[in-house]
């Protein structure tokens, strides 16, 4: 399998096959390089330094963001479950005192 080769500012990127998946590592590397295009769109005179931090932060924003929402959306989901096995206790205990 031949070895994966992605360039990020400049910067060649090697990843040997057993490494990465594919599918993955482009879409990490695109993903980082259409932040790059989208913040250089706003300022293009960043240093590749200040690009490279600047995208990191906004990804880690946007991780931290999906982070929290996902846990609240956990928990809001552990809430129905709680909420509809009290309801259905209920109802089973109604129809045993019946």
């Amino acid at each position: 399998m031949e070895e994966l080769e992605y360039n990020i500012l400049g910067t060649k990127i090697k990843l040997k096959p057993e490494e990465a998946d594919k599918e993955k590592a482009t879409k990490a590397v695109n993903l980082v390089n259409n932040e790059i295009e989208a913040l250089r769109k706003h300022n293009s005179k960043l240093s590749d330094i200040d690009t490279a931090v600047l995208v990191a932060l906004n990804l880690a924003t946007k991780m931290t963001e999906f982070d929290s929402e996902y846990k609240s959306t956990v928990s809001s989901f552990k809430n129905g479950i709680t909420e509809a096995l009290s309801y259905i206790s209920s109802i089973s205990d109604n129809e045993t005192n019946l």
